[in-house]
């Protein structure tokens, strides 16, 4: 709907990426007080953003009188020349934790962001602990801009030089028991006990403690300063940017000196992405999933591989989302495990994320032969398995969270000696392979759920770029027959 120049106020909806809702107010007032020389109308406009827990038509229009009604009342007082009472002189991270505290009001499904947004406030805290809200000035935000760009931590590469199962067999200890003295897991220990193989901190020392043997006979310590990934501090930047935008809003500041016009462009290193990237990897890693013993295993790594999904839309699956007549999966919530929450479902990670993707028939019979055994499982455990559908849960039935299937994965590539890759890194795999055997990538961005065909293309340039050189040869050969 247009607005009126003549109207005394207008609100305009409008929704951001993710599908959030917010009201533009727009107030038209003569202002006879405070700019006695201004004769015409004056629009004075305030952006509120609507919690998310506001979903009822009668609740969203109470919301938006509420606030029309408060705005128009604080404008009419600007315009008559009364003082608005002024904000309070409040300090930077004072503020930034309040914005931080209030992710969860507007969003109640954003664990991760709340969780990472608090990570950011430390850094802050360094960085703005004495400054005032209102002297976050342009000098103030492009310094820190600068320091993301260079900033670095210090990096340990631990190797084992000394294989410490001599000492593990003359003491007559198992795998489990080091685990459970150490406080480090299964297959990490596994992993630790070969040769050459590189480790963290927290593992080697909880192993020497354990085994009571000196750190520097069985591990090599390399360290080394690197700098932070380019996500890492994009993250950052974004959040700052955020919190400013919110004291505009507010009116504890007149200008957001981190907006894209006024800051550098945001640097990093760029991580690699860890795929099997050799079809003999990937043929190998298929036969040794096909020859796993747990079916729950083989199910979740089958579907990693064959439907790219991510770990949390994994452990939110339940049976009520397949169609096995039509050979089709509904993603529709995910599962995660957030610090402070425990174990928690929601909505997927954006619209796009909820989607049907079709599944090829192995994995449909593979599906069908997991479900007699899940079955057999809920009536084996009897009244000690919760009421639930999920395809992957706890012996009793309760969620799990995707971070289970990832230490599965672990401990699978450690058993058959597999390359190390994350359950994204299949992800990753699945969709490079699609890629490079020429399916389009409008249909690879929407069978994964990207939020926008440009993430498929900016992510997977190599393999895009590989096609876009076997379309010259293609080209050349056609105009040669040609000739």
């Amino acid at each position: 709907m247009k607005r009126n120049s003549k109207d005394i106020m207008h609100v305009r909806e409008y929704r951001n990426k993710q599908g959030e809702l917010s009201y533009q107010l727009y107030c038209n007032a003569v202002n006879n007080g405070a700019d006695k020389d201004i004769k015409a109308t004056k629009v004075y406009v305030k952006t509120v953003k609507v919690p998310l827990d506001l979903k009822g038509k009668k609740e969203l229009e109470a919301f938006r009188l509420e606030c029309q009604l408060a705005w128009r009342e604080e404008v009419d007082k600007q315009g008559r020349g009364i003082v608005v009472e002024k904000k309070e002189d409040i300090g930077f991270c004072e503020y930034a934790s309040r914005w931080v505290e209030n992710i969860l009001v507007y969003n109640p499904e954003g664990y991760s962001h709340y969780n990472l947004c608090k990570g950011g406030l430390k850094v802050f805290e360094k960085h703005f602990g004495k400054h005032k809200l209102t002297e976050m000035t342009l000098p103030v935000v492009q310094k820190f801009c600068r320091w993301l760009c260079t900033r670095t931590m210090q990096k340990d590469k631990i190797t084992v030089i000394r294989s410490l199962k001599p000492i593990i067999t003359d003491k007559r200890l198992s795998v489990r028991i080091i685990a459970e003295g150490s406080g480090i897991s299964h297959c990490t220990v596994v992993d630790a006990l070969k040769l050459g193989a590189t480790v963290n901190m927290k593992t080697a020392k909880g192993l020497c403690d354990c085994l009571q043997v000196p750190m520097d006979r069985y591990f090599k310590v390399e360290s080394e300063k690197v700098p932070f990934s380019k996500a890492s501090n994009r993250r950052l930047k974004i959040q700052l940017h955020s919190i400013l935008k919110q004291a505009v809003i507010d009116g504890y500041i007149t200008t957001n000196y981190a907006a894209r016009d006024y800051t550098p462009t945001i640097t990093g290193t760029e991580g690699e992405k860890e795929i099997l990237d050799d079809m003999r990897d990937i043929q190998r890693f298929i036969k040794c999933v096909e020859q796993e013993p747990d079916i729950r295993k083989r199910v979740a790594f089958g579907m990693f591989i064959n439907l790219g999904l991510r770990c949390a839309e994994l452990a939110g699956l339940e049976w009520k989302d397949f169609d096995f007549e039509n050979k089709q999966v509904s993603i529709c919530r995910n599962t995660i495990y957030a610090q402070g929450f425990g174990t928690v479902t929601k909505a997927p990670k954006s619209k796009k994320s909820k989607r049907i993707i079709s599944a090829p028939q192995s994995l449909m019979d593979l599906l069908a032969e997991y479900k007699a055994w899940w079955d057999e499982q809920k009536i084996n455990h009897g009244d000690l398995w919760e009421n639930t559908d999920r395809l992957f849960c706890q012996n009793n039935g309760k969620d799990m969270a995707g971070t289970t299937v990832a230490v599965w994965l672990r401990e699978f590539e450690i058993k058959n000696d597999l390359p190390f890759v994350t359950p994204h890194g299949l992800r990753h795999t699945n969709i490079t392979m699609l890629i490079a055997n020429g399916v389009d990538v409008k249909t690879v961005s929407a069978r994964v759920g990207h939020a926008d065909i440009q993430t498929t293309l900016n992510i997977y340039t190599h393999y895009t770029s590989e096609a876009d050189r076997q379309a010259a040869n293609i080209t050349e050969k056609l105009l040669r027959i040609g000739a």
